[in-house]
């Protein structure tokens, strides 16, 4: 009965921890270059994808001849066709962010050929320096948060007239993160004499917070 007893103490004692996950709700992003950016006939992206798939058209020599540009859904190509830019790229992206001359946009997928894309500004142009900073709400990409955001940032040539180009482009395979709060990523990128400076990608380092 003393067993008995001890035994039912121990089981109404009992007590089931459910431990929090604290996921992030922001990416804070900082690109090194080699030289200043420059937002006059260059664009720099920041592509995200919750699937290890991730692909983004490539700096020559590695382009894909059917779709060797690097335009945002929505865009006409000048070269190859507009469906091969889907099929091989813009299927893949969760969204991106683009910085131009207006500021920081962020646009959310999918993108669907046929579908108008609706971009949305979150950030002003800093001081021009070698370094880009930016924080993103992660709300204004994915719809539902994954465990983990796989990324590129990519720099484009762009010219008022003729191709759109990318220059660079992060090669390193652990360029993904984890989306639990204090999560941090920092990928190298070699320096290439044959980029311009402005174009030309050292460092990306990602937070989330």
């Amino acid at each position: 009965m003393i067993l008995f007893n001890c035994l039912i103490f121990s089981f109404g004692c009992a007590r089931t921890v459910t431990q929090i996950v604290p996921y992030g709700k922001q990416m804070t992003v900082e690109v090194t270059l080699r030289g200043t950016w420059e937002v006059e006939s260059s664009r720099y992206y920041l592509v995200l994808s919750n699937s290890s798939d991730l692909r983004v058209p490539l700096p020559p020599p590695q382009q894909l001849p059917e779709a060797p540009e690097f335009i945002e859904p929505g865009m006409t190509p000048q070269l190859g066709s507009t469906e091969a830019y889907y099929r091989n790229f813009f299927s893949s992206w969760a969204g991106y962010v683009v910085m131009e001359n207006g500021g920081f946009f962020a646009a959310k997928g999918p993108f669907i050929q046929g579908q108008v894309v609706s971009r949305e500004v979150f950030a002003n142009l800093k001081e021009a320096s070698n370094k880009i900073t930016f924080t993103l709400d992660l709300s204004q990409i994915f719809d539902t948060l994954p465990d983990t955001i796989y990324f590129d940032f990519v720099t484009v040539d762009w010219p008022d007239s003729g191709p759109k180009i990318p220059q660079d482009h992060l090669t390193s395979t652990n360029a993904y993160i984890s989306t639990l709060s204090g999560s941090s990523q920092s990928v190298d990128d070699p320096e290439e004499e044959g980029v311009s400076a402005p174009l030309n990608i050292l460092n990306c380092r990602v937070v989330i917070q």
